[in-house]
Parts: C-alpha cells; structure tokens; sequence
C-alpha cells in the first residue's frame, strides 16, 4: 500500500509533469502548451518545483519551466541539483534558460557543471545550447557555438523571461 506522501506525489507528477515533460522544450513554440504551463504554474507550490528538480529529466525539464515564479535564492540549490544531471536535450535547453533568466551572471557555475557539456560531440545539441547560455551569462563556452544552438538558446531564455513577467504580474 502506498503512503500519502507517495499518492501526493503521483498526483503532483501526474498533473504538473506528465503532460509536459516530452514537450518542455517546445514550450516557445506552442502557444497553448505555454498557456497550459503558465496556468500550473501559478498553482504548483515551491516544495513540489524543489522536488521535480531534484528528480529524473522528466520532472526537471518541467520544473525549469515553473521554476521562474519563484525568487532565485529559493530554487538556486535545486536548479544546482538538476544541472548536474543535466545529460541530454531532454532536459538541458530548458534548465539552462531558467538559469540564466533567474540568476544571470551567477548561473555560470551551475552551467559549467552541466555534464552535458563532457559529451558535445554527441551532438544531440544540449552541450551547444548549455555553451550558448555560458556565454549569456558572461562566460567562456568551452567550444564554439553553433548559430542554431545559439538561436534555439536565445528563444528559450526569452520564454523564460517572458515567463516570469507572467508569474510577477498574476
């Protein structure tokens, strides 16, 4: 028999993380997704984003996403947690973006920590994206950046920032 704790959370997962997590990264390029995850994530609560960033690519690529209602110094050690598990596009674009919209020039040391970053030539795109958002945020990226990985970056940060007007304004 499951414990409440666990029942809480597969409903959590199920309403927050489920419908989204295979589609996270292309929350900049469907409008009714990115209302979907606007709207949960003025409900979601700052444990439960604290908990999806400490879980598999699945939650963490969402939580990236609603990770921006909160202050920075209250996810900074969770989204900590999660870029260091930050293997493969599944959830690397998605963490990076947060990083750099919530924190800025003290993302760098998370970004460079993205394991991604020791499999570029894997060529699945998350080490260039992750190495676009070092860049942003003032760094050196440990190789050159391909223009798409740039452009795919910049499409995500702007989401992200345009995101978080949304959660200050509501």
């Amino acid at each position: 028999m499951r414990s409440y704790e666990e029942l809480r959370w597969l409903g959590v997962f199920n309403r927050y993380v489920r419908p989204f997590y295979l589609k996270a990264e292309w929350v900049p390029h469907d409008w009714n997704l990115r209302c979907r995850i606007e709207r949960l994530g003025r409900r979601v609560s700052l444990n439960d984003v604290r908990r999806m960033l400490h879980g598999t690519w699945r939650e963490s690529s969402v939580a990236a996403w609603y990770c921006l209602r909160f202050p920075a110094d209250a996810v900074m050690s969770d989204l900590e947690v999660a870029m260091k598990a930050a293997y493969s596009t599944k959830n690397a674009p998605t963490l990076a973006a947060a990083c750099a919209a919530l924190l800025g020039p003290r993302a760098l040391t998370l970004l460079e920590a993205a394991p991604c970053l020791n499999d570029a030539d894997l060529g699945d795109g998350a080490a260039g994206v992750v190495a676009a958002a070092i860049e942003e945020v003032g760094g050196v990226p440990p190789f050159a950046i391909d223009d798409d990985d740039r452009a795919w970056f910049q499409t995500l940060l702007r989401t992200a920032r345009d995101l978080q007007v949304t959660y200050r304004d509501s």
